[in-house]
């Protein structure tokens, strides 16, 4: 017999992939699985959820970014390379930060006490659902108990975080007036974060994952991380919006808030609002001081220097056009996203609306 036998085909799920390949089968992972997909995260970035929903997943949420420097620990502890240490330990400074009143959880505190938490209710996690707790207590124990590769592989869905983080910051100032760029800062500094932990991730998976059942335990357990994510927002979902069970002892909405006071104020003053036509009052003017080239708001025995922005804005305030509206025309002007402008001169309006040179 001296034909020979023909080559077996090699198992496409038993074949070692190159780096590339590697990457881009993660990537893909992502792309039918991060939780930017979810129903859930759909009605929050369009503006479809209520308050009270607005607030179940800022809340739930805390739970997961208050675990991550505690998962970041556990990761930190199983390096034996100080090159590898120094480069993770940034992770855990950067939720935690440097000193008291810095970092990514106390960003997210803010955010919760924006849409009107009292911050020792979040703080508590009394109030989070089961779910919830199971799905990040879940993840905490797979970075233990698993493979290092495996628990850095699981951090690779921050290769998708600047897609969600522009899309839910864009979204949230733009469908919600009780959402301030203040309020979403936590996600500032995610922008930067998340890529440059990423590349360090993916190139150490890149690196280490070196045989096929390397490579696939690495995709499964970005898989698992994924999954952690999305059944976050399935428990969101069921309790908070449809069918609206609520389970024994999760947060129900009056709860855990900060009571909201009247505000004494004068009329047509206060909180100005995306939908509101702000105008000056009576006695205040934009003027053009000559000699100074300078943009002035001049009122009652009080002068206001103002600069380029805000000269734009005011005069663009007619007693006609509302907040909305002189943001989509500063968008079209500057070819910028206006939910952006609209956070900005929110700011700068309510600023000269407390200074009774502005209402509405």
């Amino acid at each position: 017999m001296t034909a020979p036998f023909p080559t077996p085909k090699t198992d496409e799920a038993q074949r070692l992939l190159s780096p590339e390949e590697l990457e881009a089968a993660l990537r893909d992972i992502g792309a039918r699985r991060y939780h930017n997909l979810h129903p859930f995260h759909r009605l929050l970035h369009d503006g479809k959820l209520n308050k009270d929903q607005v607030r179940a997943w800022a809340l739930n949420r805390y739970y997961y970014q208050a675990m991550i420097p505690v998962k970041d620990a556990a990761v930190l502890a199983r390096m034996t390379d100080a090159s590898l240490r120094r480069v993770w330990r940034q992770r855990i400074v950067d939720h935690d930060g440097d000193a008291p009143g810095d970092g990514g959880i106390e960003r997210w505190l803010k955010l919760a006490e924006g849409v009107g938490f009292a911050r020792d209710y979040v703080e508590s996690t009394q109030g989070i659902l089961s779910a919830t707790r199971f799905s990040v207590d879940a993840y905490v124990h797979f970075v233990k108990e698993r493979s290092l590769l495996e628990a850095i592989a699981s951090s690779l869905t921050e290769m998708f975080s600047p897609t969600i983080i522009s899309e839910r910051v864009a979204g949230m100032l733009k469908n919600y007036d009780f959402i301030t760029k203040d309020t979403l800062a936590y996600f500032d500094k995610r922008l930067t974060q998340a890529p440059r932990d990423a590349d360090f991730a993916i190139a150490y998976v890149k690196e280490h994952a070196t045989t096929p059942a390397l490579q696939r335990q690495a995709m499964d357990a970005l898989t698992f991380k994924c999954n952690v994510l999305w059944t976050q927002l399935d428990a969101l979902y069921f309790a908070y919006v449809a069918p609206g069970m609520i389970p024994p002892d999760a947060w129900t909405p009056g709860a855990g808030l900060v009571p909201e006071q009247a505000i004494s104020q004068a009329a047509g003053t206060g909180t100005i609002t995306a939908h509101d036509v702000p105008r000056l009052p009576r006695g205040v003017r934009l003027r053009h001081d000559a000699v100074r080239d300078q943009y002035v708001l001049l009122a009652p025995e009080r002068t206001f220097d103002l600069d380029a922005n805000a000269v734009a804005v005011l005069e663009l305030v007619d007693g006609q056009r509302s907040v909305r509206d002189i943001a989509t025309l500063l968008g079209e002007k500057f070819t910028a996203d206006p939910a952006v402008i609209e956070a900005d001169i929110l700011v700068m309006l309510n600023d000269l609306a407390t200074k009774r040179v502005l209402e509405r």
